[in-house]
C-alpha cells in the first residue's frame, strides 16, 4: 500500500512539474530506489514498540534476580543509545548524498540508452562509458560512507549482548550459582536481543525517513503555473470577445527559462483564429520558446497571454520528436480511440504510406527507444501524424519540416498546411515555426523574431514584403498557389499516391523480451554463484569466512565457558578465581565483537565496492557494445531496470543476505553443539530437523524465486512509462493525456504490486512454519533434559542457547531464501551479458595506423543491408532471420555500388526513408551488410569488415542528425572536448569559428555547466559541428607532431547527417563555408535536404527505396532534362 501510494504520488507530481525541472533521474530514482528504501526502512517499525516493551520487562526480571547489579547492563544500553544517537546525525545526510549519486547515474544511463545510436555515430560511446562508470565508482564510494554507519550500528547493536553479561557478572560474581548464572544470562539475552534488532534497524529507519523526505521535497516543488488567461479574467480580453478573430493575444510578454534572462522580450503578437501563422527568425531567436509560451510551459516575467478559448487538447510537435517505444500505430493513436478513417487520413497526409509498406511489420513496427528504428524524417512525420490524429482545433508545430527531403516536405506541407490541406478543412488554428521560409507566401499571418529575442515584425506576407525589413530581406518570390506546376509534378505524383495499409508480409516479430525479460528462470544454480563470487577478490571471501568462523566460535563458546565457570566456582575446591574466568569471558566477548566488526567491514566496505563496480562495468560494456538492433527491439525501461533495481539489490540485499547467512550458519553450528551437550540423544534429531528445514526451504524457493523475478520484471513497464512521461511531458499536457497517463501508471503499478504482495505473503508463511518447527525442537530439548536428568549446568547452557537457536535457525532459512531470490539480480545480469551479443564480431581486429584514413577513398561494391537481421540475432531461429534479411522487401540498402575518390565531396539526397542515413550507418558499422556482401566495402584499400569498430568510429569524424551531449551539468569544455585532448584556448578558438563563443562566455565560459536545453536546436547543431572541427584540429596536430611535414594537409573522412536542418539559410551557408575551409583535403559525405547547398559538391548521389538511382556532378545534373536530381532541385526552388 505504501509503495503504491508513494510511486503514484511521484508520478502525479511528475505530470505537474515545470519542463525545466523535468529530470529523468529524479523521478526514476525516487520511484525505484527511494520508494524501496522507504518500504524496507518502515517494514519492521513494529519492532520498536514491541521490543521496547520486551526490554522493560527484561530489566524488571533481571533486577529481581540480581538486584542492584542489574543497573550495569542498563548503563551499557544507555551508552549504546548515546552512540546510536551520534550516528543518527550522520545517517540522513549520508543516505541523501548516496541517493543523489544513484539518481545522477540512473538518469544518465537512461538518457544514454535512448541516444546510443547518435553517441556511436559521434564516436562518444567510449567517453560516455567512462563517464557513467566513474559515476558508479563515485556512487559506491559515497554509499560506503553510509554503509559504514550500518557497520557501526551492527557493532553497537551487539555491545549490550556481549558486554552486558561481562559488567553484570563483574558486579554480581560473588553471589552467582548455577541457577542464578544461567537465569541472569537468560534475562540479559531477553534484554540484549531486541536491542540488537533495534540498533540495527535504526539506520534503515533513518534512511527510509531520508528517502521519504526526498520524496516530500520533490512533491513540494513548485508546479508548472499555466499563465494563459481567458478573456473574461482580464480587462484586455474585452476586445477579443468583441473581435473573436484572434485566438491568442500576447501583450508586453517577457518569457524564458531563467527568471534572470528572458529569451523573448517585449512580445506583442496576435495568433488569428482558424488561420496558419508561421514563425520565422534566425537561430536562438526564441521560436521554440514561443511555441512553449503558447502551451503555457515557460516562465513569464511580464505581460499577459490571453486565449480566446481554452482548448482542452492542443496538437503539439516538438522540435525533437517525442516517441515512446511502441508501434507506429500506437504512437500515432496514443490514448485516443482508434478510428480507421481518421487514421488513414493522417497517414496519407504525412506521406507515411510508402514508409510503412517497406517496414517489417508495417505500422505495427516498434520504433525503439526515442524512435531509434526510424530516420529523422520518419520520426517527424509520425509526430505530425499524432498531432493530426488528435483532431484538435489548435495545433503548434516546432520546426517539424527540418528533417524532410524537399519532395516530402512539399507534399506534407500541401496535404497538411496548405489552403486545401487537412488542417484548413478542419478550420483549425495552426502555428508553424520553421526555417523553411519558402512557405511564407502561403501563410495567413507571419511573426518574425530577431536575434535578440524581440519581435521584428508581424502581419500578412504582402504587407511584410512592403516593410523592407526581415521578411522582405529574405528574397522570397510571391506565389499565387502552392500547386504551381514547374514540370515537377511527376515526382510528386510518384511518391504522393495514397498507399492503403495492406497487411505486412509475414515475419517473425522481434522477441525483445527474450533478451532481458525472459531470463533463465532457474536462478540458484552454481553457475550464478560462481559468476558473483568470481567478481569478488578471493582474499576478501576467505577473510569473510574466517571472520564468520570466529564469530560462530566465540559467540557460542562463551556459553560453554559459563558452564565451566559455574561448575568450578561452586565446587568445594575451585581451580581458578572468578577474576580468571571473568577476564577470559570478557576476552571471548571482545573477540566476538571484533569478528563481527571485521566481517561487516569486509562485506560492506570492500566486497560491495569491488563486486558492484565490476558487475556494473560488465553490464555497461554489454550495453555500449550492443548492436543497433538491440536498441530497436528492447525497451529503455527494461535496461534501466537492470541499472536501477538490480544494482540496488547488488549493493544492498544481496551482500547483506550473504553476510547474514555466513554468520548464522557458523552461529547455528556452534549452537547445535551447545544444545547437543544437554543430551546426546538430541543429536539423533538433527538429521530429521535438517531434512524438514531443507524440505521447507526447497518448497518455498520454488515459488519465491519465480515471484522475485516476476517482481523485478513487472517494474520494467512502470519504469518505461515514467521515462516516456518525463521525456514527453509537454506533449502529454498539450494533448490532454495527463489523466490517461496517471491511469496507465496506476495500471502498471497494480500489476507490479501483485508479485510484491505474493512475495510478502509467502515470507509470512515461511516465518510461521519455521516457528512451529522450532517450538517442536524446544519441547524436545526440555523433555529430554527433564526425563533423562541431565547435568544442570549443561541443561542451563542448552536452554539459554535454545532461546536464540530457534530464531537463528529460522534466520538461516530466511537469509538463504533471501540470498536465492536476490541472486536473481546476478542471474539477470549474467543472462543479459550472455544473450545480448556484442556488435564486435570475430575477425574485426585490424587497428589501422594512426594516420588512417590518410586518403579517404571509399569503395562500395554490391552491398545490401537490413535492419531486420544484421547478423546479431536475439532469436534462435537463424534460418528464418537469414531469409528475412535477404528478402528484398526488408532491405534498407539494396545493391549499393559507389566509388568515392580521395578528397571528393559527395552529397546524398533522396526522400525521407530512402536510405541516406542508413548509408552513413553502414560506413560506421552500425548497420552491417547482409552475409552475401560483407566484404564489399573498403576504405583506403582496407576491408571495412576487418577493422575494429571502436577504432573506426574514432578515426572517422561523423556528426549525427540529432546532436548529443554528455551528462547534465558537465561543462561546455567537457562536451566540446570529451576526450580531454585540447587546452582552453583551442576550445575557445573553435567556438569562435562557429560563432558560439559570445553565447558561451555570457553563461560563464568553458568551465560553466550546461545541458542540451541550454542551447537552441540550431545552436546544438553548431556545437556538434564545433566538436567535429576540434577533433579534426587535434588529429592534424598529432599527425604533424608525429610525421612532421608529412602530416600537413593529410586527408580523412567526414560524415555529416543533416547537420544544418535546424538552422536558417544564412547560418547554413556559413556552416558550409566553415566545413569547406576546415576540412580541406577531407573526403566529405553529407546527407542533406537543402539542395541549393549541394551544388558546390563534386558529386551528388540520389537514393530511393534503399538504392542509388543516380550519381553525377550536381551542376550538370541540374541542367540535364529528366534527371532525378533536376526534378528535386526544381521542386525545392520553384516559386
Amino acid at each position: 500500500m505504501a509503495r503504491g501510494a508513494l510511486a503514484s504520488a511521484v508520478y502525479t507530481k511528475t505530470t505537474e512539474t515545470k519542463v525545466t525541472a523535468a529530470d529523468d533521474s529524479a523521478a526514476l530514482t525516487l520511484m525505484s530506489a527511494d520508494v524501496e528504501r522507504v518500504i524496507r526502512g518502515f517494514l519492521n517499525i513494529h519492532e520498536f514498540w514491541a521490543n521496547t516493551i520486551e526490554v522493560g520487562l527484561s530489566c524488571w526480571l533481571l533486577s529481581r534476580q540480581i538486584g542492584a547489579a542489574s543497573v550495569a547492563p542498563i548503563v551499557v544500553v544507555a551508552c549504546c543509545v548515546i552512540l546510536s544517537t551520534i550516528l543518527a546525525k550522520y545517517t540522513g545526510p549520508r543516505q541523501k548524498a548516496w541517493m543523489e549519486k544513484i539518481q545522477k547515474r540512473v538518469g544518465l544511463t537512461a538518457n544514454v540508452i535512448g541516444q546510443m545510436k547518435h553517441l556511436k555515430i559521434s564516436g562518444l560511446a567510449s567517453p560516455v562509458e567512462e563517464s557513467i562508470q566513474a559515476l558508479r565508482i563515485d556512487e559506491l564510494n559515497t554509499g560506503s560512507r553510509f554503509r559504514m554507519i550500518i557497520v557501526y550500528s551492527a557493532l553497537i547493536g551487539y555491545i549490550p549482548l556481549c558486554i552486558s553479561p561481562v559488567v553484570t557478572f563483574a558486579f554480581a560474581s560473588r553471589n552467582l550459582d548455577v541457577t542464578t548464572l544461567f537465569t541472569s544470562i537468560s534475562y540479559i539475552l531477553l534484554l540484549a536481543n531486541p536491542l540488537a534488532i533495534l540498533f540495527q534497524l535504526f539506520p534503515s529507519l533513518l534512511g527510509g525517513l531520508t528517502c521519504l523526505q526526498r520524496i516530500q521535497e520533490f512533491i513540494e516543488q513548485d508546479s508548472r503555473l499555466d499563465f494563459r488567461k481567458s478573456p473574461l479574467s482580464t480587462p484586455m480580453g474585452d476586445e477579443m470577445i468583441d473581435k473573436p478573430s484572434s485566438l491568442i493575444r500576447i501583450s508586453g510578454g517577457n518569457f524564458g527559462w531563467n527568471a534572470d534572462k528572458p529569451n523573448l522580450k517585449d512580445i506583442n503578437v496576435n495568433i488569428p483564429r482558424s488561420q496558419l501563422t508561421i514563425v520565422v527568425g534566425p537561430i536562438a531567436s526564441g521560436k521554440s520558446t514561443l511555441c512553449k509560451v503558447l502551451l503555457g510551459e515557460t516562465l513569464i516575467m511580464d505581460g499577459q497571454v490571453i486565449m480566446g478559448s481554452n482548448p482542452s487538447k492542443i496538437g503539439y510537435c516538438d522540435q525533437t520528436p517525442y516517441l515512446s517505444n511502441a508501434t507506429i500505430r500506437e504512437n500515432i493513436v496514443g490514448f485516443a480511440e482508434f478510428d480507421q478513417d481518421r487514421y488513414n487520413d493522417v497517414i496519407e497526409a504525412t506521406m507515411l504510406g510508402p514508409d510503412l509498406s517497406i517496414l517489417p511489420q508495417g505500422d505495427e513496427t516498434k520504433v525503439g527507444s526515442n524512435g531509434v528504428a526510424l530516420s529523422g524524417g520518419q520520426k517527424q512525420r509520425v509526430s505530425i501524424a499524432r498531432a493530426l490524429y488528435l483532431d484538435s482545433t489548435f495545433l503548434v508545430f516546432d520546426d517539424v519540416l527540418s528533417g524532410l527531403d524537399t519532395n516530402t516536405e512539399e507534399q506534407v506541407y500541401r496535404r497538411v498546411f496548405s489552403r486545401d490541406g487537412l488542417l484548413r478543412r478542419r478550420n483549425a488554428t495552426v502555428v508553424l515555426c520553421t526555417h523553411s521560409v519558402k512557405h511564407l507566401p502561403y501563410a495567413d499571418h507571419i511573426i518574425a523574431l530577431g536575434p535578440d529575442g524581440g519581435l521584428v515584425e508581424q502581419g500578412s506576407f504582402p504587407d511584410l514584403m512592403t516593410n523592407k525589413s526581415y521578411v522582405q530581406g529574405l528574397g522570397i518570390k510571391e506565389a499565387d498557389s502552392i500547386h504551381s506546376n514547374d514540370g515537377v509534378e511527376s515526382i510528386a505524383d510518384e511518391t504522393s499516391s495514397t498507399q492503403k495499409l495492406s497487411p505486412p508480409a509475414p515475419i517473425a516479430k522481434p522477441k525483445a523480451s527474450s533478451t532481458v525479460e525472459e531470463q533463465g528462470r532457474m536462478m540458484g544454480d552454481t553457475a550464478v554463484y560462481s559468476h558473483y563470487f568470481s567478481r569478488i577478490n578471493k582474499i576478501i571471501l576467505i577473510a569473510i569466512v574466517l571472520c564468520g568462523i570466529g564469530w560462530g566460535f566465540f559467540s557460542n563458546f562463551t556459553t560453554i565457558w559459563l558452564k565451566f565457570w559455574s561448575e568450578d566456582v561452586t565446587s568445594a575446591h575451585p581451580l581458578y578465581s572468578n577474576s580468571f574466568y571473568l577476564g577470559l569471558y570478557a576476552l571471548f566477548q571482545i573477540m566476538t565483537l571484533a569478528s563481527l566488526f571485521f566481517v561487516c567491514l569486509c562485506t560492506f566496505r570492500t566486497m560491495i565496492q569491488v563486486s558492484g563496480a565490476r558487475l556494473h562495468k560488465e553490464a555497461l560494456e554489454t550495453v555500449i557494445n550492443a548492436p543497433l538492433s538491440f536498441f530497436t527491439t528492447t525497451d529503455t525501461g527494461v535496461v534501466t531496470n537492470l541499472f536501477s533495481q538490480d544494482m540496488t539489490l547488488i549493493d544492498g540485499e544481496l551482500p547483506q543476505s550473504f553476510l547474514n547467512l555466513v554468520l548464522e550458519i557458523f552461529t547455528c553450528l556452534g549452537m547445535a553443539a551447545v544444545v547437543a551437550t544437554s543430551s546426546p540423544y538430541l543429536v539423533i534429531t538433527y538429521p530429521f530437523l535438517a531434512a524438514v528445514i531443507y524440505g521447507i526451504q526447497k518448497f518455498y524457493l520454488r515459488t519465491s524465486r519465480q515471484i522475485r523475478l516476476l517482481d523485478l520484471e513487472a517494474k520494467s513497464p512502470l519504469y518505461s512509462h515514467f521515462i516516456d512521461t518525463i521525456k514527453g511531458i509537454a506533449t502529454f499536457r498539450a494533448f490532454g493525456w495527463v489523466q490517461d497517463g496517471i491511469a496507465l501508471n496506476n495500471k502498471y503499478l497494480d500489476i507490479s504490486q501483485k508479485p510484491a504482495y505474493l512475495l510478502a505473503m509467502i515470507q509470512r508463511w515461511l516465518g510461521f512454519t519455521l516457528s512451529i518447527v522450532i517450538a517442536v525442537l524446544a519441547f524436545t530439548v526440555v523433555t529430554l533434559a527433564t526425563q533423562l536428568r541431565s547435568n544442570t549446568a549443561f541443561t542451563g547452557a542448552s536452554l539459554v542457547t535454545l532461546m536464540t537457536f530457534g530464531n537463528n535457525l529460522s534466520f538461516i532459512v530466511r537469509m538463504y531464501t533471501a540470498l536465492e531470490t536476490s541472486i536473481g539480480a546476478i542471474s539477470r545480469l549474467k543472462s543479459f551479458n550472455e544473450k545480448v551479443r556484442s556488435e564486435n564480431l570475430e575477425g574485426e581486429d585490424v587497428v589501422p595506423p594512426p594516420e588512417w584514413p590518410l586518403k579517404g577513398s571509399i569503395q562500395i561494391e554490391g552491398v545490401s543491408a537490413s535492419y531486420v537481421a544484421d547478423r546479431h540475432k536475439h532469436s534462435d531461429d537463424s534460418s528464418s532471420s537469414s531469409d528475412t534479411a535477404n528478402d528484398p522487401q526488408h532491405l534498407a540498402l539494396r545493391d549499393l555500388n559507389l566509388t568515392i575518390a580521395s578528397g571528393e565531396k559527395v552529397a546524398i539526397c533522396g526522400r525521407s526513408g530512402s536510405g541516406k542515413s542508413s548509408t552513413i550507418l553502414l560506413l560506421l558499422r552500425l548497420l552491417d551488410p547482409v552475409a552475401s556482401s560483407t566484404a564489399g566495402i573498403t576504405i583506403d584499400e582496407i576491408p571495412l569488415h576487418k577493422i575494429n569498430r571502436a577504432a573506426l568510429r574514432q578515426r572517422i569524424i561523423a556528426v549525427p542528425q540529432e546532436p548529443v551531449f554528455l551528462p547534465d551539468g558537465m561543462s561546455f569544455q567537457s562536451n566540446l572536448d570529451p576526450f580531454g585532448t585540447s587546452p582552453e584556448n583551442a576550445c575557445r578558438a573553435v567556438l569562435e569559428t562557429v560563432k558560439l563563443w559570445d553565447f558561451v562566455s555570457e553563461r560563464g565560459g568553458l568551465a560553466a555547466g550546461m545541458t542540451a536545453d541550454t542551447l537552441s536546436g540550431g545552436q546544438r547543431q553548431l556545437f556538434n559541428l564545433a566538436r567535429a572541427i576540434l577533433r579534426h584540429r587535434v588529429r592534424t596536430k598529432q599527425l604533424q607532431s608525429e610525421f612532421g611535414e608529412k602530416g600537413v594537409g593529410v586527408g580523412g573522412i567526414l560524415l555529416l547527417d543533416e547537420v544544418s536542418s535546424s538552422v536558417d539559410q544564412d547560418t547554413d551557408k556559413a556552416m558550409q563555408t566553415i566545413i569547406r575551409e576546415e576540412f580541406e583535403g577531407y573526403t566529405i559525405i553529407m546527407v542533406s535536404h537543402r539542395l541549393d547547398m549541394v551544388l558546390g559538391f563534386d558529386t551528388v548521389v540520389v537514393m530511393d527505396k534503399g538504392s542509388i538511382v543516380e550519381t553525377g556532378r550536381p551542376k550538370r545534373l541540374v541542367e540535364t532534362a529528366g534527371s532525378k536530381f533536376r526534378e528535386l532541385w526544381l521542386l525545392a526552388n520553384r516559386g
